[in-house]
């Protein structure tokens, strides 16, 4: 065990030199004279902080963030206390003493990066040394990494998200791209979260982890490709999974959130089971203060300018659909409740409760009695998300967290098959982590179980129809599916160690995932046809015969799977030069595959000052393999579909076999990737270069045998190519008592694929080549079909006002249109009589969009304050049209227009 100083060696760091350095500070003075008092003590290492005047527990976190500190300490030190703060570029030794002035504190070095704050009148001594127990305070690196995006709790706070949803908050990222329909001025009245790619990536192949436990589903996310199905849940052709999920199984409100990290290049090995990147979400821990926030907040039709076709302006009007596209009619609400709490000195918790409400009515013409009806419709999201954390001893933290969520809606069949359902999406876990610090390393084990039910509760399970008079009954019956993951990892760092002339930081680590899941058909499902006899059909009911029966039995299918890891991972640094190089090792035997993802990264610091970094890295990364698969062969096996003659005879009986999954012999997806990437700090900014390249090959799709039976093969391929020029600032602009930090960036991609839809791995792939752009061409070099944005311009910018206590945030993007490529319906032929497909390309244009949001938060009495904020999406109403038809007579679908938002609260 490592030694500490005995407490009489601990002094005070407040000198009197320090604290009239501080009233200067505070007085307004230049910050010239702070340099020359601190010219023989500056540190080699420095450091932008900005910490305001106020709360020391609050102003220790924001030291802790910046610092990249381990802060300990008894809690009760802390209690009302304050900092009278500063601002501009301090050692970490510097920064420290200035945070202390006043305070009555003293400070003492621990193990590692870590420190102890004590109070040297009070504190005792044991026969280990001082025993105290630390802050809840967490670890942010201050340096910028490339592939990396890092948003914290402020950004998180300003950003001007549009659902409060967690992918809203991934706008600023030029690695991300959103789906050309995701933004519709049609149908504004959902509360689905948008899907992403990142780097041309299917939408459906990223990992999304809660507190670093990996939540996301593995049923069918890839139907998530057709929205929200107020009406037809399922397909009833091919009795068709669950459509409408996504990744994530878990809707997380942002208010839950207390960091993003998003990875999209140069991803470490202790992450896997992803093509694009990785979202790791972590939840609020408590910071040192007892905290009550309280909000409500609106947005309706009336605040909104809506944008359709000419042609559907009347239709548009009167909601004349069922199916949720057109919502002319809406209000949206959302209340939220988040508190942080003491529980002891060693215990912090917070929790979060939040509710997304949605009502909107739809109008449609029964199809059966021919007469039009209203129907209204409510979507709702619950969340409740939180966390203890317990500083068990100066070397063992542990961390626990909790989260629930459940969207649920109600939709009607369809215009034919009347019968209305309710459409629910629920998953709820917990997960565990204890970190024990060794002397020269530090042990993380993790642990949890998530559990994800998607469930269809109809009002009939017969439905049929009469050709003859055209008379329809019935809906599509009750079906629940439900995914439980048990989940348990390691990883072990070592603090970095000579060997020679090098120094190596190792990591090792672990992860087993075991996943049990069941498909459930809860009941026989029915559909019968009838026909009118066809040589004596005048109109008589009783004429009618049944044509076909198709009969779905009950059902309940049922698989188990498990996933390990192992991975290891060794960061080399010489010199000025840092390589990583790691690999990870994945068995699953969902396929039975085991793959094998090496990492490596090159990192030089060309001057030897940190300021400017060149990066070069090649990685491998396999993607995820889905339930959808195994569970459609049987699916079908469960079906009978029965053709009668006219005198009630059977003409045909139709059946199929339940074929099994292993019998494909698919392989994992997988994508490589090269990337090269320069980082350099230019005045009060960082900035990033960065190029990079991903192949894809062996992504999963769909098609039929000579015999009609479906089957999977792995002809999935892509490519992508992304430039992005980012700037950040670290330091903001102070100018009339403001202080205003901006972020800028270019990005640039090109993306071709074989996947030409919006089936996912249900799409058939074309294997023949085509004529394109002027020559004969492989299907694969086609523009990517989706979520391929070729220019973008991103630039937010976020101001604090503190004598008005307003923070007034924009997000302005410039994207260009971007191109698909489509069958023209002719043919080219070659010299050798060859004949090709004609492949055009559909031009979109180009959007600039203007999103503002301005937060007011009074102080209201002694502990509390209001909270006002108003957000406009959209400011200046641009809208393009994103129709993929070039038909001249086609309806176009426009992107949203202007829409206001307003939420109202207190937090105490």
């Amino acid at each position: 065990m490592s030694s500490r100083p005995a407490i009489q060696s601990i002094t005070r760091r407040a000198t009197p030199r320090l604290l009239a350095l501080q009233i200067a500070l505070v007085s307004g003075f230049s910050l010239l004279p702070v340099s020359v008092v601190y010219a023989q003590s500056v540190s080699a290492e420095m450091r932008y902080y900005k910490i305001n005047a106020g709360s020391l527990s609050k102003a220790v976190n924001a030291f802790a963030a910046t610092s990249g500190l381990f802060v300990g300490g008894s809690a009760q030190l802390l209690n009302d206390k304050r900092t009278l703060g500063f601002e501009g570029e301090y050692s970490t030794e510097q920064a420290l003493e200035l945070l202390l002035v006043g305070a009555g504190l003293s400070y003492q070095r621990g193990d590692g990066n870590s420190i102890v704050l004590v109070d040297a009148d009070t504190v005792t001594q044991t026969d280990d040394g001082v025993n105290l127990s630390p802050l809840m305070v967490r670890e942010m690196k201050d340096q910028k990494e490339v592939g990396v995006q890092v948003i914290g709790s402020e950004e998180i706070e300003a950003m001007p998200t549009e659902g409060g949803n967690l992918t809203d908050l991934l706008r600023t990222n030029t690695a991300v791209n959103y789906s050309r329909s995701s933004s519709s001025s049609a149908s504004s009245a959902s509360l689905r979260p948008d899907e992403i790619s990142i780097h041309g990536q299917d939408y459906y192949q990223n990992a999304f982890m809660i507190d670093g436990v990996d939540t996301s589903s593995d049923f069918d996310p890839g139907s998530s490709g057709s929205g929200d199905t107020y009406t037809n849940p399922i397909n009833p052709a091919n009795l068709s999974t669950l459509s409408g999920g996504s990744p994530q199984s878990y809707y997380v409100d942002v208010d839950a959130l207390g960091e993003v990290q998003v990875y999209d290049s140069n991803i470490p090995v202790e992450y896997g089971g992803f093509t694009g990147g990785v979202v790791d979400a972590k939840l609020k821990k408590y910071a040192g203060e007892d905290e009550l926030f309280i909000k409500y907040g609106l947005t309706q039709d009336s605040w909104e300018k809506f944008h359709v076709d000419e042609s559907l302006v009347e239709d548009y009007a009167d909601s004349g659909v069922s199916d949720g596209s057109y919502t002319p009619d809406y209000k949206k609400q959302n209340y939220s409740i988040t508190a942080l709490q003491s529980l002891t000195d060693n215990i912090g918790s917070s929790v979060t409760f939040s509710r997304k409400t949605s009502n909107f009515k739809q109008n449609y013409t029964d199809l059966g009695t021919k007469e039009e009806k209203d129907i209204y419709y409510d979507d709702t999201v619950d969340n409740m998300m939180g966390r203890i954390d317990a500083k068990v001893s100066d070397r063992l933290d542990l961390g626990f967290s909790f989260k629930y969520s459940n969207r649920y809606y109600t939709g009607l069949t369809s215009t034919s098959y009347t019968a209305p359902f309710e459409r629910s999406h629920e998953a709820y876990g917990f997960s565990t982590e204890a970190n024990y610090h060794f002397d020269r390393s530090l042990l993380t084990i993790m642990g949890g179980f998530d559990r994800s039910i998607d469930a269809l509760d109809s009002e009939s399970s017969i439905y049929s129809y009469d050709t003859r008079t055209t008379t329809y009954t019935g809906g599509y019956g009750d079906i629940s599916q439900q995914q439980d993951r048990y989940t348990i990892g390691s990883k072990w760092v070592h603090d970095a160690f000579l060997l020679g002339s090098t120094k190596h930081t190792i990591t090792l680590g672990s992860e087993l995932k075991y996943t049990d899941s069941f498909y459930s058909v809860n009941g026989d499902i029915i559909n019968s046809i009838y026909r009118c006899n066809p040589t004596n059909c005048r109109g008589n009911a009783s004429r009618d015969y049944l044509w076909r029966v198709t009969e779905t039995k009950a059902g309940k299918f049922e698989k188990d799977y498990e996933n390990y890891a192992l991975y290891l991972q060794d960061e080399v640094a010489v010199g000025d030069w840092t390589t990583t190089i790691g690999v990870r090792a994945d068995q699953e035997t969902l396929l039975d595959n085991t793959n094998i993802a090496p990492r490596v990264k090159v990192e030089w610091d060309v001057f030897g000052n940190d300021n400017t970094r060149l990066i070069a890295g090649a990685s491998r990364y396999y993607g995820r393999n889905f339930l959808k698969y195994e569970i459609n062969q049987t699916l079908a096996s469960w079906k009978t579909r029965t053709t009668y003659n006219t005198n009630g005879s059977v003409s045909n009986v139709l059946e199929y076999d339940d074929t099994s999954l292993k019998d494909f012999d698919l392989k994992t997806p997988y994508s490589d990737e090269l990337m090269l990437g320069w980082m350099q700090r230019m005045g009060p900014f960082d900035a990033a270069l960065k190029l990079v390249n991903r192949e894809s090959r062996d992504g999963v799709h769909r098609d039929r045998d000579e015999s009609g039976q479906y089957f999977y093969d792995n002809t999935g391929r892509s490519s992508t190519n992304d430039v992005s020029l980012e700037f950040e600032q670290y330091t903001p602009f102070n100018l009339v008592g403001t202080q205003t930090k901006l972020a800028f960036s270019i990005g640039w991609q090109e993306s071709t694929s074989n996947s030409q839809s919006s089936d996912a791995y249900d799409e058939t792939t074309e294997e023949d080549p085509v004529y394109y752009d002027g020559q004969v061409t492989a299907f694969e070099n086609l523009p990517a079909w989706d979520y391929a944005i070729p220019f973008t311009i991103k630039l937010s910018s976020a101001t604090h006002i503190p004598t008005w206590h307003i923070l007034w945030s924009n997000f302005v993007n410039v994207k260009s249109g971007g191109t698909v490529a489509q069958d023209s319906g002719e043919d080219y032929t070659d010299a050798n009589g060859i004949a090709y497909a004609v492949y055009e390309d559909k031009d979109f244009d180009d959007l600039v969009t203007v999103d503002t949001q301005i937060q007011w938060t009074p102080p209201l009495f002694a502990k509390s304050e209001g909270y006002v904020q108003l957000k406009v999406t959209n400011l200046f109403d641009d809208v393009v049209s994103t129709t993929t038809s070039t038909s001249s007579t086609a309806t176009q679908s426009y992107t949203s227009g202007r829409k206001i938002s307003m939420e109202v609260g207190m937090r105490f």
